[in-house]
Formats: C-alpha cells, sequence, structure tokens
C-alpha cells in the first residue's frame, strides 16, 4: 500500500512540476499581436539580436529578417538611429563598466525542480533501504 501511494505521490507532483513548465513557456512567447507598435516589434528584435535564422518567437512570417511585416527602410532607419545612439553614449558605458550592468530577469523554477528531484531520489533509496531490510 505504501508503494501506490508514494508512486501515485510522485506521478501527481511530476505531472504538476511538467505543467508548470509548459505554462511558463507559453506566457514567455510573444506574437506581433503583443506589441502596440511598429518601433515596439523593432526594438525587442533588435534588443534580442533575432533575424531570419534566429527567429524563437516565430515573428518573421516570411524569412525575410523582418519582424511583424516592418518595411526594410523603417528598419533600417531604426538601426542607424540604435547606432547613433549607442555612439553618444560613450561615456555611460564607461561608468556602466565600473559599476556593472542590471542584471536580466532570469528567475526559473529550477531549484524547486531540483529539490523535487531530490525527494523522489530520498524516496526511493528509503524504499530500496527498507526492501532490504525486509528480505534480511
Amino acid at each position: 500500500m505504501l508503494k501506490k501511494t508514494v508512486l501515485g505521490s510522485s506521478m501527481v507532483l511530476l505531472l504538476v512540476a511538467g505543467t508548470s513548465l509548459d505554462t511558463q513557456a507559453a506566457v514567455n512567447d510573444k506574437d506581433c499581436g503583443d506589441f502596440s507598435s511598429p518601433q515596439e516589434v523593432m526594438e525587442f528584435w533588435y534588443a534580442n539580436g533575432f533575424s531570419a535564422d534566429n527567429d524563437p518567437h516565430g515573428l518573421d512570417g516570411d524569412n525575410d529578417g523582418l519582424a511583424c511585416e516592418v518595411s526594410q527602410s523603417e528598419y533600417n532607419s531604426f538601426v542607424a538611429s540604435k547606432e547613433a545612439d549607442d555612439s553618444s553614449d560613450d561615456a555611460a558605458t564607461e561608468e556602466e563598466a565600473a559599476t556593472g550592468e542590471e542584471l536580466p530577469d532570469t528567475a526559473s523554477n529550477n531549484p524547486l525542480m531540483m529539490l523535487f528531484g531530490a525527494g523522489i531520489a530520498g524516496l526511493g533509496s528509503l524504499l530500496l533501504f527498507r526492501r532490504k531490510s525486509q528480505q534480511a
């Protein structure tokens, strides 16, 4: 009876953990409708270094290297303005290099998954030692 309870609890735990991972991936996925303007789309595309070969969100439907049907001239002028801004911010860049930049938001539930794995391994060890002591 104990084995069935432990097995059932483990299966429910794994099912809940797997569902939360799928939900998190779906929350982070971006679509063209998530952006309010072409400027916002180009900012996201440029900031993440996406291209026709690197499009994890599927924003470039026709594989032309431009997200959400932004025109080539719009994107070129956007990139030119970004590069001009980058060259004027050299003093700020030196200050950031001295103090460090803000860390990205990369929080995940990996520590929780490791805890679940350790718990399942512990339960397996407990059952193994209990079985050995019953056979002896």
